[in-house]
């Protein structure tokens, strides 16, 4: 009874009233959005907190400056036209936050949004250079943010992997264009509807929209800590498979190293130089291996904590790739095989320097390990209209189709010795994926057993 009570208290207030109330809801959940970016959230998060938190300051002000307008009746463009771009522009931030949340979304899904925005703006705009009624304008604004909250709200519900509560935050805002409508054909049919009629079914509009407000703020600040905790445990499953392969990986080259050592430290005076020689040669190799291990495993763990800085700027190819098959010259050299660049020497790409370095270094040094003596590994490139498609081709052992889908998945173990007996974790190549995916580009494969395999990827230009 209390809570009728209390409800039907704020049933009375008039819309001025309401709209105090928006004003400190909105700026409530900017100060809220605000301190969540301020702590431990990633730096994607943190982006769109940004992005939601400006939204809510926007539509802040609007309801502000709606609220102290005191001449309701005089038609003043310059009192129209601000708090509606400022009401227009907070959804149409609001619509990028929740686009942003979506996976899945693609950039065409982000134009389209800036489209919509750039066509509600002007068409307001003409509204009020034409001195259209007010229930006109009431309708025509009802009916952008309608517009620019439709494609992102069903988005949110027709995701892929999307969860129940980000399903329960999607028809949160089903109920808000579903007022919207309302509002949309509500002034037609009574044309003394104005932004300030006090009229109940105004009333309702407006009580929803605060209601919805609360609750789209406050879930999606729960929706980002629900995926902040899904990370979290995805990393700590990552650490754990991080060990295994530490403890597996680790402990071979160095028993080898160990035993060979020991043999050498034994049998000094027994063994003729060529037998030492071969020795010493084994020890080496497997402490080669060993680093490369170590180093592609801190590599890893660094980029998993984000602690890998990335500093993209126009770099000449060629001095990337001549440098990674120097680097492996040697390796390529023990097993005969050709290592060259199809690259010509005028082509530059806009990427991050020691990424880049390391996504060669990877790619190559697997052409080579799966590649018998012999054997041809082929460094190419195309210039696309908006991306470079580098390829590595080998004429190797190729791969089956059903580890080229396990490829780039951590917990599935790519024990696979190379033609020469060479040992690998595959943390090289989810390495690289992570770099290439970093740049906005794609690492594909194409490989048939006994014919090689060709890595493909993509970086775009200036992305």
């Amino acid at each position: 009874m209390e809570t009728l009570n209390q409800f039907s208290k704020l049933f009375l207030l008039d819309i001025r009233n309401i709209m105090g109330l928006l004003f400190w809801g909105n700026f409530a959940l900017a100060v809220l959005i605000f301190t969540f970016r301020f702590t431990n959230f990633s730096k994607d998060n943190k982006t769109h907190l940004l992005v939601f938190g400006c939204s809510k300051i926007f539509q802040s002000f609007a309801w502000l400056a709606f609220f102290l307008r005191t001449d309701t009746v005089s038609f003043n463009p310059v009192n129209i036209i601000i708090p509606n771009t400022l009401i227009f522009g907070s959804y149409y931030l609001e619509s990028i936050a929740m686009l942003m949340m979506v996976k899945d979304s693609s950039k065409k899904a982000y134009q389209t949004q800036s489209v919509f925005f750039a066509v509600v703006l002007l068409s307001f705009y003409y509204s009020v250079w034409i001195e259209s009624p007010a229930y006109v304008r009431v309708a025509l604004a009802s009916l952008s943010i309608f517009l620019l909250l439709i494609l992102p709200t069903l988005r949110f519900l027709t995701a892929t992997r999307s969860s129940l509560f980000k399903k329960i935050l999607g028809f949160n805002y089903i109920i808000l264009l579903v007022a919207l409508i309302f509002r949309i054909i509500y002034p037609l049919f009574k044309t003394s509807t104005t932004l300030y009629s006090v009229d109940p079914a105004q009333k309702i509009i407006f009580l929803i929209v605060f209601i919805m407000m609360i609750i789209s703020g406050v879930g999606y600040l729960l929706l980002l800590q629900e995926e902040k905790e899904i990370q979290i445990k995805k990393l700590l499953n990552d650490k754990n498979t991080f060990f295994s392969i530490i403890a597996h990986d680790l402990k071979g080259p160095f028993n080898g190293i160990i035993g060979l050592s020991e043999l050498l430290l034994e049998d000094n005076n027994h063994l003729d130089n060529k037998e030492t020689n071969e020795f010493i040669q084994l020890i080496h190799q497997s402490s080669k291996d060993t680093y490369s291990l170590l180093e592609n495993l801190l590599t890893w763990a660094q980029s998993q904590t984000g602690n890998i800085e990335f500093s993209p700027k126009e770099l000449e190819i060629t001095a990337i790739t001549n440098k990674t098959i120097n680097l492996l010259a040697n390796v390529a050299k023990n097993k005969n095989i050709t290592v060259q660049s199809e690259i010509e020497k005028e082509h530059s790409v806009y990427a991050d320097k020691n990424m880049l370095e390391t996504i060669f270094r990877n790619l190559v040094s697997n052409a080579i390990k799966f590649t018998p003596v012999n054997g041809e590994v082929v460094l190419s490139m195309t210039k696309e209209s908006k991306q470079t498609v580098f390829s590595i081709k080998d004429n190797g052992i190729g791969i089956s189709a059903e580890k080229v889908a396990e490829l780039f998945i951590i917990n599935h173990r790519h024990s696979t010795l190379g033609t020469d007996d060479e040992t690998g974790t595959g943390l090289g190549l989810m390495l690289c994926k992570e770099f290439i995916e970093k740049h906005g580009g794609v690492l594909s494969v194409e490989s048939e057993i006994g014919k090689g395999s060709t890595f493909k990827f993509t970086i775009p230009n200036r992305f």
